[in-house]
């Protein structure tokens, strides 16, 4: 396999376990036992739940690589490029990088077969060990319990907001997927808990496992202005664009938890050094402002609400919005329904797994219109939207991934003709 490129690779994987999900840590943590990647002295953050999970890692990743300490942060699903899901010291890793740790994990597997999530995990891992990072923050992919990342023992762990998804996988109730959600917490290790909101089953399941909660508006308190530690040390902030302070004071507890340093000045020049991409994220395409968020369930759609209604009114909306079929469209349109005047539906986005438009638009009573690709979409909206209106692009990381894409092609055309 040593001939493959990261696509070669990457198209191989999607084919190389029967199924896309396999949740277990039998499988994943032999192979990693192989490549001694389970005791490797690395100081390990875990972060699970169901929104805000990749916020929290970069939050943190932006602080440890403004301290100047050597850290890696593996996180998913990507927008654009499979390196987004494999960072150190902030930087994607290349794609030789990639491949060399996914030559390693061939070699060690043998006969256990791994799926696509799991190869990724391990080569996050194996990148971390062979880079030598100081500490390694890891997204869960999905719930917590049985989760390849769980296989690592963290020494701080992060449970950030909980809400109805992935039922199938997880539960059908709040209380079942917070019980698999607290399932990286450890005995006598501390776990941030970092919605004011969370289910009493979060912390009956802290307490079967003998894990310390760490607790927001308890052990430590945030608000728009200032972060207040479990120590009572006060640290002014303004927050990143697209940044939610769920996350973020998330992110500053469980630093402290680790003992990392935090100041007024570091936590100011890692907001400032950080750019999370299709969080909230506003950019300007001539005179049409663009918001792109990957809000894929009814929670983030509630918040996505939330950032449209403070913000200035636009002469005209008009919603971009694909999602995969396992999610709650319903609830999902029913948020942002009343704010968006036209809704270009796509399809194609997602694969198999997205959910037709056609299905989408009988549960629109806005005006919609499907149409056969993203693009013809995309064109659509900013057709229709005009001069000083608003394009939204949401509904799953597939659906940012392409806005984000169709930016950066419009960007591309603007210089190559001199404009």
């Amino acid at each position: 396999m040593s001939n493959l490129s990261l696509a070669g690779w990457l198209e191989r994987l999607e084919q190389l376990h029967p199924s896309a999900i396999d949740l277990g840590l039998s499988r994943c943590g032999e192979v990693a036992q192989r490549l001694d990647l389970v005791d490797t002295g690395i100081i390990t953050a875990t972060v699970a739940g169901t929104n805000g999970k990749g916020t929290t890692v970069a939050v943190m990743e932006s602080v440890l690589s403004t301290s100047g300490v050597r850290c890696g942060a593996f996180t998913s699903p990507h927008l654009i490029r499979f390196n987004e899901r494999i960072r150190v010291d902030g930087q994607e890793v290349s794609d030789e990088t990639i491949v060399a740790a996914f030559e390693a994990i061939e070699r060690a597997r043998e006969e256990i077969s791994l799926t696509y999530f799991e190869f990724g995990a391990l080569a996050a891992l194996w990148i971390f060990k062979t880079f030598d990072v100081q500490y390694q923050l890891l997204e869960v992919g999905l719930g917590g319990r049985l989760d390849a990342v769980n296989i690592i023992d963290a020494d701080v762990t992060v449970i950030t907001a909980i809400g109805l998804d992935h039922q199938e996988w997880l539960g059908e109730t709040l209380d079942a997927i917070a019980v698999e959600k607290c399932g990286i917490a450890r005995r006598d290790v501390s776990c941030v808990v970092a919605d004011v909101k969370a289910p009493d089953s979060v912390f009956r399941e802290l307490t079967r496992r003998g894990a310390k909660p760490v607790v927001v508006g308890e052990n430590y308190q945030y608000d728009e202005r200032v972060y207040r530690s479990s120590r009572g040390v006060s640290i002014e902030w303004e927050l990143a664009p697209g940044v939610l302070g769920i996350n973020a004071g998330a992110a500053l507890a469980a630093l402290d938890v680790l003992g990392v340093s935090l100041s007024s000045e570091i936590i100011a020049t890692a907001m400032a050094n950080l750019n999370l991409q299709g969080r909230r994220e506003r950019r300007q395409l001539r005179d049409i402002e663009v918001i792109l968020d990957v809000a894929h369930n009814p929670d983030a759609a509630v918040q996505l609400k939330e950032f449209l209604q403070a913000q200035p009114p636009a002469e005209h909306t008009v919603a971009v919005f694909a999602v995969m079929s396992d999610k709650d469209c319903h609830d999902m349109i029913s948020a942002l329904e009343g704010l968006i005047d036209f809704w270009c539906l796509p399809a194609g986005v997602g694969g198999p797994r997205g959910q037709a438009p056609s299905v989408l638009s009988k549960l629109i009573s806005d005006e919609s219109a499907v149409y056969t690709s993203f693009s013809s979409a995309w064109d659509s909206a900013l057709a229709r939207v005009g001069a000083r209106g608003r394009v939204v692009v949401f509904g799953s990381f597939f659906t940012v991934g392409e806005g984000l894409a169709a930016l950066d092609n419009a960007a591309a055309a603007h210089l190559e003709v001199g404009l």
